[in-house]
C-alpha cells in the first residue's frame, strides 16, 4: 500500500512539473503576442517584407523590391526615424529604376513630411533638380477644398501597385545555395554599346540610411530596426551605373557617391558603335572553371566592407584594395640610411648616363587605388600626410629626374567628375581614363623640351565601355569568373595610328593570361603578354623617339604613348643598367619609367615586378 501511494505521488508530482512548464510557455508566448501589439504594428509582417524588398532590389528585380516595400511601409509601426528613412529611400529608388516618376516623387513627398529627413531632400533634388517645397502638391493630391478643414485630407499618399501577382512571401527566401561561379564571363569580341571573416567591418549606406544586402536576408530588423552596418556584399557588376544607389554612407559618416565606368557619366564623349583597336578581352583564351582562380577564398556574401582575405581588403561601393599597398598609405616603409643613399645613388647614375648620351630622364608615377580613393577604404586605414610617395618625388628632383606627380591632376578629374571612375573596382590597376590622364600630364612636361611630340587631345578619340579581364582581386578571393568589371577603351578617330613592328612574347601569368594576344594581321595591337615590343607611327615621322621603362601601370597609358611618337619601345623592366644597350639601339631621344607607387622600392633597386 505504502509503495503504491508512494507512486500515486509521485505521477502527480511529474504532472504537476508538466503542467507548470506548459503555463509557463503560455504566459512567455502571450507576453510576446501583447509586446507586439502594443508596439503598433504586425513586427514579423513588416521585418519579413523589408527583408524581402532588400533582397530584390539586389537582385535588380525592383517590382517586387517596390511590392515588398510598400507592404513592410504600410505595416511600419513604431520604427525610429532612420529605418524609416531607409524605407523611404529604398522605395523611391526602387520607382526611379522602374521609371515611375511620379511614385517616387510621391514617396520622397511622403518620407519628407513624416520623417523631416534631409537625406531624403537630398534625393529628392538630385531626382527632380529642385527642393522640396511642402506647399507645392500635386494636383492630383490636393483633393481638399478652399477653407475645409485639414483632417479632410487622406493622409496616406503612398501608391500601392497591383501585388496581386506578387511572389510568395509566406515562405523565407531559399538562402543555402551559393550563386553560380562556375560560368566564364562573356566575351564579346565586337563590343557596341571561404577564408574567414577578418576586420569584417563597415557598412555601405546612404547617410544614415543603410542598403539592402544582396546576400538573401538583411539579419532582421533588430534593436532599433535598422539593418546592421556592413550588410552590403559587393555585387557582381559594382562598376556598373545601377550596381548601387546614387549615395553610399560609410560607418563613420561618410557621404560617397557611387562611381561607375560601364558607360560615360555626360555627353562630351564620343561613343559610337565602332570596333574598339584593341578590344580588353581575350579572343582565344577562356578561363576555366574549376582553375584555382574560381576556387573560392571566402563566401560571397561575406565579401562586404571591412573584410580582408588573400591580401584583398574590401572598401565601399564595390573597390576591392591591395593589401601590399597599406604601408604606403598609412606613411610606413620610408627608405632609410644606407638604402636610401644608394637609391639616390642609383637614381643620379641613371640620369647622369641619359644625359651623356643625349636623353632627357622622365618617371611617371602612377599613384595606388586607395591614393585616388581613400574614402572609400574601409575603417581602420587612415591615410598619412607625408608618405613614401612624397619621399620619392624628391628623391627623383634631388638627382636631376623629372618627377611626372599625377597627384593633383587625379584628385581635381575626380572632384570634376565624381561619378566617372578612373581605376577598375576589382583589380588594383587604373583604367584608360587615368592612363589619358597621366599621359596628358607627362606630354605638356615633355613638349616642353621636345615640342614636336604629339599629344592628341580627348576629343580625338572615340570611348567605348566594355567588359575587361582586369580583376586580380577577384582572382585573389577565388571569385574570377563571377565578378566582372568594365571601364573605358580609347580609340584614335582618325585611323593614324601606329605599327606593331616588332615584339617579345612570353608566358603570362594570373590574370594576364586572359590578355588580348592578336599579333598577327590588320588587329595586331598592343598585349600584355608582350614584355618587349616597339611601335613606328609613320604619321609621326618628325616626332622624337621615346623608350619606356615600365611595370603593368603602362597597360593604361600605351594606346596614347604609341601615337605620340615615331618610334616608341616598351619593356617590362626596372633594370636601366641592364638594358643600356637597348636603349641605344632603339635610337630613344627620351626614357620614360612607368613606376606603379607601390613599386617604388622595385624601382631603386632596379628589380622588375609581374603585377
Amino acid at each position: 500500500m505504502k509503495t503504491n501511494m508512494k507512486e500515486f505521488f509521485a505521477d502527480k508530482k511529474k504532472l504537476f512539473i508538466v503542467l507548470g512548464a506548459a503555463l509557463a510557455a503560455i504566459i512567455v508566448i502571450v507576453g510576446i503576442i501583447l509586446a507586439i501589439v502594443l508596439s503598433g504594428g504586425d513586427k514579423d509582417v513588416y521585418v519579413v517584407h523589408v527583408d524581402l524588398g532588400d533582397k530584390y532590389f539586389a537582385e535588380e528585380k525592383y517590382e517586387e523590391a517596390v511590392a515588398s516595400y510598400v507592404i513592410a511601409l504600410k505595416e511600419a509601426g513604431k520604427e525610429d526615424k532612420e529605418e524609416l528613412e531607409r524605407l523611404y529611400y529604398y522605395l523611391a529608388e526602387s520607382y526611379k529604376k522602374l521609371d515611375q516618376e511620379d511614385e517616387a516623387k510621391d514617396i520622397l513627398s511622403e518620407g519628407i513630411d513624416k520623417t523631416g529627413s534631409d537625406e531624403l531632400g537630398d534625393l529628392y533634388k538630385d531626382y527632380f533638380g529642385e527642393a522640396y517645397d511642402p506647399d507645392k502638391k500635386d494636383d492630383a493630391e490636393d483633393t481638399t477644398e478652399a477653407g475645409a478643414d485639414d483632417t479632410t485630407k487622406t493622409e496616406e499618399t503612398t501608391k500601392i501597385p497591383d501585388t496581386t501577382k506578387a511572389p510568395d512571401t509566406t515562405k523565407a527566401p531559399d538562402t543555402t545555395k551559393a550563386p553560380d561561379t562556375t560560368q566564364a564571363p562573356v566575351v564579346n569580341p565586337n563590343p557596341n554599346g571561404n577564408g574567414g571573416s577578418q576586420n569584417s567591418s563597415g557598412s555601405g549606406t546612404l547617410s544614415g540610411i543603410q542598403g539592402p544586402s544582396n546576400s538573401g536576408s538583411s539579419g532582421g530588423s533588430q534593436g532599433s530596426g535598422s539593418i546592421p552596418s556592413g550588410n552590403v556584399a559587393v555585387p557582381q557588376a559594382a562598376s556598373k551605373k545601377d550596381a548601387y544607389p546614387t549615395y553610399i554612407l560609410t560607418k563613420s559618416g561618410k557621404k560617397l557617391i557611387h562611381t561607375y565606368s560601364d558607360r560615360a557619366v555626360d555627353n562630351s564623349e564620343d561613343n559610337s558603335t565602332t570596333r574598339p583597336y584593341m578590344p580588353m578581352i581575350s579572343e582565344t583564351v577562356k578561363p576555366v572553371s574549376d582553375a584555382d582562380y574560381n576556387n573560392p577564398r571566402v563566401m560571397l556574401e561575406d565579401i562586404k566592407p571591412g573584410l580582408v582575405c588573400n591580401n584583398v581588403i574590401i572598401g565601399y561601393d564595390g573597390y576591392m584594395f591591395y593589401g601590399d599597398t597599406i604601408d604606403d598609405f598609412t606613411g610606413q616603409g620610408f627608405l632609410n640610411g644606407t638604402v636610401y643613399n644608394r637609391a639616390i645613388q642609383v637614381l643620379k647614375d641613371s640620369n647622369n648616363w641619359a644625359e651623356a648620351n643625349g636623353k632627357k630622364f622622365y618617371v611617371v608615377i602612377a599613384p595606388n587605388k586607395n591614393t585616388a580613393y581613400p574614402d572609400y577604404m574601409p575603417e581602420g586605414y587612415t591615410m598619412a600626410s607625408y608618405r613614401r610617395y612624397d619621399q620619392f618625388v624628391e628623391m627623383l628632383t634631388a638627382s636631376g629626374i623629372t618627377a611626372v606627380d599625377i597627384r593633383v591632376s587625379m584628385a581635381n578629374a575626380i572632384k570634376a567628375a565624381p561619378q566617372k571612375n578612373f581605376y577598375y573596382k576589382y583589380d588594383t590597376h587604373w583604367n584608360n581614363h587615368a592612363g589619358y590622364l597621366a599621359y596628358e600630364e607627362m606630354m605638356k612636361m615633355i613638349r616642353k623640351d621636345y615640342p614636336n611630340a604629339v599629344l592628341h587631345p580627348k576629343s580625338d578619340y572615340q570611348i567605348n565601355y566594355i567588359e575587361t579581364y582586369m580583376k586580380d582581386q577577384a582572382f585573389y578571393l577565388g571569385h574570377y569568373s563571377y565578378f566582372k568589371d568594365y571601364g573605358p577603351q580609347y580609340t584614335l578617330k582618325s585611323g593614324k595610328t601606329a605599327r606593331l613592328i616588332d615584339y617579345e612574347p612570353k608566358n603570362a601569368w594570373g590574370q594576364f593570361q586572359f590578355a588580348y594576344e592578336c599579333t598577327q594581321g590588320n588587329d595586331r595591337g598592343f598585349s600584355d603578354k608582350l614584355y618587349w615590343l616597339q611601335y613606328q607611327n609613320d604619321y609621326n615621322k618628325s616626332a622624337p623617339n621615346i623608350y619606356c621603362l615600365r611595370d603593368s601601370y603602362s597597360i593604361a597609358m600605351i594606346p596614347f604613348l604609341k601615337d605620340s611618337f615615331y618610334k616608341s619601345t616598351y619593356n617590362w623592366s626596372f633594370s636601366f643598367e641592364s638594358n643600356k644597350r637597348d636603349i641605344v639601339r632603339s635610337d630613344a631621344d627620351i626614357i620614360v619609367a612607368i613606376v606603379a607607387e607601390r613599386n617604388f622600392k622595385n624601382f631603386v633597386n632596379q628589380k622588375t615586378v609581374t603585377d
